[in-house]
């Protein structure tokens, strides 16, 4: 059963607009899962951006959430600038 359903969730290498580096990194190289599908993705925003990565509270910061740091004793948690916190 397990693998039924993932053969239901790959696709034809030929419907996809891959190139030859890109499918030569593919585990079966006649067909695309989600999985190698989010590698390649991220692979090419990787190339799209030179190389260059991104801290995690830069991306919450470009989403509009910021990361409120408190002392050390007690975590971090990451609050929606819109919202307000709810008091106890």
């Amino acid at each position: 059963m397990l693998q039924r359903q993932n053969l239901e969730k790959r696709i034809p290498v030929a419907e996809t607009n891959l190139t030859a580096k890109e499918r030569a990194l593919l585990p079966d190289p006649n067909w695309l899962t989600e999985d190698d599908a989010d590698a390649i993705m991220i692979m090419r925003d990787l190339k799209a951006h030179g190389g260059r990565t991104f801290s995690f509270e830069q991306v919450l910061r470009e989403s509009g959430i910021t990361l409120e740091r408190s002392d050390g004793r007690i975590r971090a948690s990451a609050v929606p600038k819109a919202r307000a916190r709810r008091s106890a």
